[in-house]
């Protein structure tokens, strides 16, 4: 008798009202979304075309602040790597994805891409790519930036997003499916759709700085007093009065006569500046500061401030890309990797390159001064020319005991490491 034919363990039956709570039990994001879909929409919560003119084009420090990342953001190259079976990278130069990153359409390189793709993201959260595919695997070869302003997004039931429409004002309006379009965003807890913009967080202080700029810009225009007032007798005739003014106007004016004391017999008041005037320009200084903390950014990193040396200045650029720039470019990879690399093939991805970027550079004396000091107390070279990555072949270091490039009338051990370095450091060409 087959021994199985009888269950061993008894299930119940799952009733009709547990098996509805476990269909209703989670939901997707898209599921969850409200019902109303009929049109697509534009991102109600921010207006792209408003903040590129009023923010971008009206307010320097945004401009700055816009300009400044994506220069450093589009310096950076990118690699195709291919995933091996042990989790390792290997660089795929020659592969479709890689050719694709080098020569993304036939009008702009791979930096102007990123530097479209960077302004976006600031100014309205998202970035649009548009992919045109081609071939007998349908993979992508032309990758192009759409103005955020004009695009309108219609939600989807399955999936977050169903299809993006494109229109420019009264031109044609371009539906394309979601498959065919990368959409990199800032994550944004207003909108499900689009991409939190960095300058939403600055919208006030930037309408207070293009408004200031605006008022100081009319108040010189329409300025109706001088900065000197001299007052006259009742008793003085108008011809008299215009007569005093154009001799003060003849002695005061001119480089050579500035800050020449003035002599006369009527009342002078000098008007400086007031209060108010001050309070104004010092403020200026804070809704700057505001607007440049919004964007990851301080004062000195836009050269507004002069108290800054050499070598805060190297640590604050250091510091910019570590704390604003490099998890900016970290999240783009995430989704590149995610939207575009993916198309390609599972074992692709997309790794972005900075072993070029000066800033991130260590300074390599100090890096020698270390590798010495441990191979004075016992390390191999093997291990440190790998921890300190100097990139020596084979387990080449200084060797701190009687070196021959050291002359013998060095007297002490520390003379002969100092020595060392500094022929070492002779041969070494720095940024290479």
């Amino acid at each position: 008798m087959w021994p199985f034919d009888k269950k061993l363990i008894e299930h119940p039956k799952t009733n009709v009202g547990r098996q509805v709570a476990a269909v209703i039990k989670s939901v997707s994001l898209p599921e969850a979304s409200a019902t109303w879909r009929l049109f697509a929409k534009h991102d109600h919560n921010w207006n792209t075309e408003v903040a590129i003119n009023e923010g971008y084009n009206a307010s320097a420090v945004v401009y700055a602040c816009v300009e400044k990342r994506a220069k450093l953001i589009s310096s950076v190259p990118w690699k195709a790597n291919i995933i091996k079976a042990d989790g390792t990278k290997e660089l795929a130069p020659n592969s479709p994805l890689q050719l694709l990153l080098d020569n993304p359409n036939p009008e702009l390189s791979m930096l102007e891409l990123t530097y479209s793709i960077s302004q976006m993201m600031d100014l309205s959260g998202s970035a649009f790519i548009s992919e045109i595919k081609a071939g007998a695997r349908n993979l992508p070869t032309q990758l192009w930036v759409l103005p955020s302003q004009f695009m309108k997004i219609k939600p989807g039931k399955e999936r977050l997003v169903d299809h993006f429409e494109y229109q420019e004002y009264s031109a044609k309006k371009f539906v394309i499916l979601a498959d065919d379009m990368i959409q990199l965003k800032n994550p944004n807890p207003n909108s499900r759709y689009f991409g939190m913009p960095v300058l939403m967080s600055a919208g006030r202080a930037t309408d207070i700085d293009r408004e200031a700029g605006e008022w100081q810009k009319r108040s010189f225009e329409n300025r109706g007093v001088t900065d000197l007032h001299v007052e006259v007798p009742s008793e003085t005739s108008a011809e008299d009065a215009k007569a005093i003014q154009e001799a003060i106007i003849d002695r005061n004016g001119g480089n050579d006569n500035a800050r020449k004391p003035l002599v006369t017999s009527g009342k002078v008041n000098i008007l400086n500046t007031s209060a108010v005037e001050m309070d104004f320009a010092n403020s200026k200084n804070k809704i700057w500061g505001e607007i440049t903390a919004a964007f990851g950014m301080s004062l000195s990193d836009l050269g507004l401030t002069e108290n800054v040396n050499l070598s805060n200045a190297e640590t604050m650029l250091k510091q910019l890309w570590t704390n604003t720039i490099i998890p900016q470019l970290d999240l783009i990879k995430a989704q590149l990797n995610k939207q575009l690399a993916s198309e390609f093939g599972a074992e692709f991805c997309i790794e972005y390159d900075l072993s070029n970027i000066r800033a991130l550079q260590e300074n390599y004396g100090e890096k020698l001064d270390n590798a010495i000091k441990l191979k004075a107390i016992g390390f191999e070279a093997a291990s440190i020319n790998e921890r300190l990555e100097l990139g020596f072949d084979g387990d080449q270091l200084p060797v701190v005991q009687q070196d021959p490039l050291v002359d013998e009338t060095v007297a002490s051990e520390d003379e002969a490491v100092d020595t060392a370095v500094k022929k070492m450091m002779s041969k070494i060409t720095y940024g290479s």
